[in-house]
């Protein structure tokens, strides 16, 4: 009389299960690191320039240097300046006229001191 095939898995099936399983697994990591490793260079680059941009942003926004004289900061707009008074500009005109003559004086004692 011929054997019947039982139905409970050999170990040989088993094994062969398990390999397959390991073998999907494998599969899907190895899809995930290809999709993270084309995305790694789009990451790297939009890493790059958000540290440019706030590179920038903090170079503008900083306080100027003192041998730049406040050249880098774009972002200021020059004060304006409001027009003075017809009273205030006599009288600057006046402290001009006698500083003028004041130094004048000087430049020509100086002249005539030197032999």
């Amino acid at each position: 009389m011929p054997r019947f095939s039982s139905p409970r898995p050999t170990k040989l099936t088993a094994e062969e299960r398990r390999l397959e399983r390991q073998a999907d697994e494998l599969r899907r990591k190895e899809k995930e690191l290809e999709r993270q490793l084309h995305a790694l260079p789009a990451k790297m680059e939009a890493r790059r320039s958000r540290e440019r941009e706030l590179a920038r942003l903090r170079a503008e926004t900083s306080s100027p240097a003192i041998s730049l004289n406040g050249v880098r900061s774009r972002s200021r707009q020059p004060a304006k300046r409001r027009p003075l008074p017809a009273r205030e500009l006599q009288n600057a005109r006046i402290k001009f006229l006698v500083l003028c003559l004041i130094l004048a004086t000087i430049v020509i004692l100086l002249w005539r001191a030197i032999p």
